[in-house]
């Protein structure tokens, strides 16, 4: 499984440095098993290729990092992302 998830302590809706952080999926190694969508709908689905999509990249809420951060740590096949924003804007 998983590490620990991005360090979320700091200012409601941040990482804990004051960015959004973005949420992701790795499609080649996702296999569908629909964790991610039965935990948090409003986050995931499974797509019709058959892995999952997020809904929405960009999280600053902290109930939304707080959810991904579970599905990170549960995902069966660590598809599930979850980084730091960078200053541009673009992830790392």
């Amino acid at each position: 499984m998983s590490g620990p998830g991005p360090d979320v302590s700091g200012p409601p809706g941040t990482d804990g440095r004051g960015g959004p952080l973005l949420l992701s999926t790795g499609a080649t190694v996702c296999t569908g098993a629909g964790t991610c969508e039965a935990m948090h709908p409003e986050l995931f689905r499974v797509g019709p290729e058959g892995h999952a999509v997020v809904s929405r990249t960009e999280l600053t809420g902290p109930q939304d990092i707080e959810a991904a951060t579970g599905v990170l740590d549960v995902c069966p096949t660590e598809a599930v992302r979850l980084a730091r924003a960078d200053a541009s804007g673009s992830g790392r």
